[in-house]
């Protein structure tokens, strides 16, 4: 992870984009009367209450650990990442479709058109670096070749999430100065409207993406294999430990695993000895495994029926 690009640090600036889009386009589309503009305005919008609501959680998730919640609260972040997906959906992708479809079948022609592609080059530009940003914290030292595996393992939740709000402001003006371009070199007015609807198809998948993987963790997502794998490793490494029988984590915020693990350890220890030994075995997997800090060690043996 890039320690100089925080997830405040990555929202902020999708919020200042997303608030320039919002300003830039609804004057453009109201002095140019083109749909695509204010498919952009919209998008911007949404952007914007969306990297609101990213905000909000990142700050409710740091509230510390309570009676009523003992592993703190990082997974309400899950939940606000969710209801910005739900408003980029919603209000973005919807509203973009049906006035794109509205005047696709009452085409109008647009005014100052060389202001709104200027306006669509701006802005594909401002969302392109925003969305460089996400894109470093999530990549950190891997290549760039392993980002969508990085995306779709990753626990910055919140940067995921504004990477992709930062992609859809990039490809809404990128598709909709293609739509504009179009129009100038045929003069067909259908071209406002197919691109906003392209607009709106667009964003409404990538907000489902949001929403499948806020689902998930919202539902409880465990750890990548890998991951898991690492743990179990740096547990088998002891000698005194025989085997791991059985292993849970599960996410409770950003940075934040859950691990519960079952050992099978060596019958001639004492307590002391085991009691050394579990200590000796959460510092190692908090070595290899920073992320993990909630560690449950629980002594089993092998014929111990778990059925019940």
């Amino acid at each position: 992870m890039d320690k100089k690009i925080t997830a405040k640090k990555a929202v902020r600036t999708s919020v200042i984009v997303s608030f320039s889009d919002v300003a830039i386009n609804i004057l453009l589309a109201f002095i140019s009367g083109s749909v695509v503009m204010l498919s952009q305005a919209l998008e911007g919008a949404a952007d914007l209450l969306a990297a609101g609501f990213l905000l909000i959680g990142i700050k409710r998730s740091n509230i510390p650990s309570d009676k009523n919640h003992p592993f703190g609260y990082g997974r309400e972040l899950y939940f606000w990442t969710f209801l910005s997906a739900l408003a980029t959906f919603t209000i973005t992708a919807g509203a973009s479709f049906y006035f794109g479809l509205k005047r696709f079948l009452d085409p109008k022609p647009i005014e100052n058109i060389s202001l709104a592609i200027i306006a669509l080059i701006i802005a594909s530009i401002t969302n392109g670096y925003s969305m460089s940003l996400s894109m470093r914290r999530l990549l950190g030292k891997n290549s760039l070749k392993n980002i969508w595996g990085v995306i779709v393992h990753s626990a910055f939740i919140e940067t995921k999430t504004t990477l992709v709000i930062d992609m859809m402001g990039t490809i809404a003006s990128i598709l909709g100065l293609i739509s504009l371009v179009f129009y100038s070199l045929t003069g067909n007015y259908r071209f406002d409207g197919l691109g906003a609807m392209t607009i709106g198809i667009t964003l409404a998948i990538l907000a489902l993406f949001i929403i499948e993987g806020a689902r998930d963790l919202l539902v409880g997502q465990s750890a990548s294999a890998k991951v898991e794998e690492k743990i179990i490793k740096v547990t088998e490494n002891f000698p005194d430990v025989k085997k791991v029988l059985d292993l849970r984590t599960l996410r409770i915020g950003t940075n934040r695993l859950l691990v519960n693990i079952e050992v099978h350890l060596s019958n001639e220890l004492s307590t002391d000895e085991i009691e050394q030994l579990i200590d000796k075995i959460e510092n190692a997997i908090q070595n290899e495994v920073p992320t993990a800090t909630n560690i449950q060690i629980e002594l089993e043996t092998p014929d111990v029926d778990k059925s019940s």
